[in-house]
């Protein structure tokens, strides 16, 4: 390690835990990987619906979120039984980091899906309908893509 470098690590009460924060790092990619992708994905939802249509209205602004908040509640009912199991525990680090990385095409779909409402429905319904089918079609395909990582990280662990 250079030496300026030991130098600011010391300064800043890090020397020596470069392997630490390393892991705190993973630690905050895991964490946070499936938020920063819903993230991503309904603020570009709220972008493509204002290209597509006038600046919202507040009503609409309230539709949106309520649009988005109910396709949590919808997809969760569905994924415990309507609540009556749990969501389960704590997910292999690994198949979170793989799972988040090929978020591409969950966010990128999702997108798609509020264009489509926003092209083929009423305006101050796509705003509604919009924000709840691009939140469904994310928490779905984000579910494919875990998938796929924990088939990827079970065939690494049979290697």
């Amino acid at each position: 390690m250079p030496r300026r470098h030991r130098e600011e690590l010391e300064r800043v009460g890090m020397a020596g835990t470069p392997g630490l924060y390393a892991r705190e790092i993973r630690m905050s990619l895991r964490n946070n990987s499936g938020a920063f992708g819903y993230s991503v994905m309904i603020t570009c939802s709220l972008a493509m619906l204002s290209a597509q249509h006038s600046p919202p209205k507040a009503v609409q602004i309230l539709l949106f979120a309520l649009g988005a908040v109910l396709s949590f509640l919808v997809v969760e009912a569905f994924a415990t039984n309507a609540f009556r199991r749990s969501l389960g525990d704590e997910e292999q680090s690994k198949v979170v980091a793989l799972g988040s990385s090929i978020g591409v095409l969950s966010v990128g779909l999702a997108l798609g899906a509020t264009a489509a409402v926003g092209a083929w429905l009423p305006v101050t319904v796509a705003w509604f309908a919009g924000p709840f089918a691009a939140s469904t079609a994310y928490l779905l395909l984000n579910a494919v893509e875990m998938t796929i990582a924990r088939r990827v990280e079970e065939a690494r662990d049979l290697a």
